[in-house]
């Protein structure tokens, strides 16, 4: 017998060592843990606790209810930072899994925007108080009513929008349309920084949701991506402003065309990856972008022979198409991680 599997015997492992028990059957129709009392103890738990089960894939988690009056309270000193900084910091704070974030030390004018403009910019967060001597913002989340899969359907769409509307402003070199879109992610911007806050509280605490067999990290791992087209989205509509004329109507079919599938690749991605998450489908995915990447790199040297005037913003319209395409890869790659992760076995959910 070695020296862990005799202390686990004993209850004697260290706080953050698994511990192993046996189920047993009690009065032929109940099953049992024990838990030694010493082992309890260390770890607060007492006759009459409540413990909740969490499956989560193939294991259980074991975990106290959360209690009341629980929150969790960040404090920031204004005298200590200046406006920009703590716009920052209560920003950081919220995506951290802060629950209120109070500002103290008599913050001024300046102060208070800079709070009011984080607080702003994020999703379920207000200000609930304010003194001359503080401020205090306090989420009003609810995560029951925010499955992160409809968060998430929320950025794709905002996304994919905006992303085609950039795409018909700069091929029209409509640099009004331009202007207007640029700054528009500011939505998407807040879904992300929903669910990294989600993806943070995920590492202290069992989750909210299951969503299948995406984990909290996978979640974040999409977001991101999504996140990285809306930015390419707001890329292309800074080009629009740049275009002295629309491009030609060939030059601006293949571009058309290539933006169009780059799109379909992402949402394609994305349904497949919070849907059914399929190895197979999200495999023959990955294969069709690859093709479609290989296209876009055709382009990009036909648009250098050709030296077109705006040869160089069109260029940069196309690269971002390109990322975007790159982008729905990676959430293709998150989808088939976790198909494989939560596969019984591996040898027949890889794809072929």
């Amino acid at each position: 017998m070695d020296r862990r599997t005799r202390a686990n015997r004993l209850g004697m492992t260290d706080r953050t060592d698994p511990y192993e028990r046996k189920v047993q059957l009690t009065g032929g129709t109940t099953y049992t843990v024990s838990l030694p009392k010493g082992w309890a103890n260390d770890r607060s738990l007492d006759t009459g606790d409540t413990l909740h089960l969490h499956p989560r894939g193939g294991r259980l988690l074991l975990a106290p209810p959360e209690t009341e009056g629980g929150d969790r309270t960040v404090s920031l000193s204004a005298a200590r930072h200046d406006p920009t900084g703590i716009g920052r910091l209560v920003a950081a704070a919220y995506v951290a899994g802060a629950d209120v974030v109070r500002v103290d030390g008599s913050p001024d004018r300046a102060d208070r925007a800079a709070v009011r403009d984080a607080v702003g910019g994020l999703v379920g967060i207000e200000i609930a108080e304010e003194t001359a001597e503080t401020m205090v913002a306090r989420t009003m989340l609810d995560v029951a009513d925010l499955p992160p899969t409809r968060t998430l359907e929320r950025m794709a769409d905002r996304t994919l929008s905006l992303h085609a509307e950039a795409v018909a402003a700069a091929l029209a070199g409509d640099g009004e349309a331009g202007r207007k879109i640029r700054g528009q992610d500011d939505d998407v911007d807040r879904l992300f920084g929903l669910l990294s806050r989600e993806f943070q509280r995920s590492l202290v605490e069992v989750p909210a949701h299951g969503d299948g067999g995406l984990t909290p990290f996978d979640h974040y791992a999409i977001a991101r991506q999504l996140e990285r087209v809306a930015d390419h989205a707001e890329k292309i509509a800074e080009a629009a402003e740049a275009i002295a004329e629309p491009p030609s109507d060939p030059v601006a079919a293949d571009l058309d065309r290539l933006a169009t599938d780059a799109r379909a690749a992402v949402e394609r991605a994305f349904s497949e990856a919070i849907g059914e998450c399929d190895p197979r489908a999200l495999g023959a995915m990955v294969a069709d972008a690859e093709e479609l990447l290989e296209e876009t790199r055709r382009l990009d040297r036909e648009l250098y022979r050709r030296e077109l005037a705006d040869g160089y913003v069109l260029a940069t319209v196309l690269d971002s198409i390109t990322r975007t395409v790159e982008y729905g890869i990676n959430v293709a790659e998150v989808g088939l991680r976790a198909a494989l992760r939560n596969a019984p076995d591996r040898s027949t959910a890889e794809p072929t």
